[in-house]
């Protein structure tokens, strides 16, 4: 899919990537509903013809990101590093300065595709880590309530934690977290 954004040059951008054996699904005006032109479309990848990418476009491309998780690669002749700095925040997997040769074109999408998912790959598993260090701070906090509420020492507060989330075919954390509630309940 082809957005331009600006006067660009879309012409010359959509004729280079049909020479790369690039077929652009859809090409489209930058606006607000881009999200759901992206829906529609369903893209490989979203190629961006700006002469500057505003603020407005930057945020319509982590919308685009959040919804879709496609590969964003950005055409400009603004070579700002704060505006490169802020379109790689924004998600764009590959910012492209100035004239690019058909015969680029290509191994550009490659390697924004494979930038891509690296990135995507980076965010589930940091999100699993995240997601892991907080089961622990419930387990623990659970743990800690047990040995203060029934006089346990740890092992044995663990030992009952995990054996109650067996008996009732649940995660660790989800009992751990039964029992935080329970006990704020009981103090309030």
């Amino acid at each position: 899919m082809l957005v331009k954004d600006g006067s660009g040059k879309a012409a010359s951008l959509r004729t280079l990537l049909e020479q790369a054996g690039v077929r652009v699904v859809a090409e489209v005006e930058a606006n607000l509903h881009l999200a759901d032109v992206l829906a529609a479309a369903r893209p490989d990848v979203v190629l961006i013809d700006s002469d500057a990418p505003s603020r407005d476009m930057l945020e319509q491309v982590c919308v685009m990101g959040a919804q879709s998780e496609r590969p964003v690669v950005m055409f400009t002749d603004d070579g700002s590093r704060d505006t490169i700095r802020a379109a790689l925040s924004a998600g764009v997997a590959a910012y492209v300065v100035g004239d690019v040769e058909s015969s680029r074109i290509q191994p550009l999408l490659e390697v924004a595709i494979e930038r891509h998912q690296i990135d995507v790959s980076r965010r589930a598993e940091l999100a699993d880590a995240q997601r892991q260090l907080a089961d622990r701070k419930v387990v623990e906090k659970a743990k800690g309530l047990l040995m203060e509420m029934k006089g346990l020492d740890e092992a044995t507060a663990y030992k009952q934690l995990r054996e109650r989330a067996m008996k009732q075919q649940k995660k660790l954390s989800e009992v751990a977290q039964e029992i935080i509630s329970l006990a704020e309940w009981l103090k309030s």
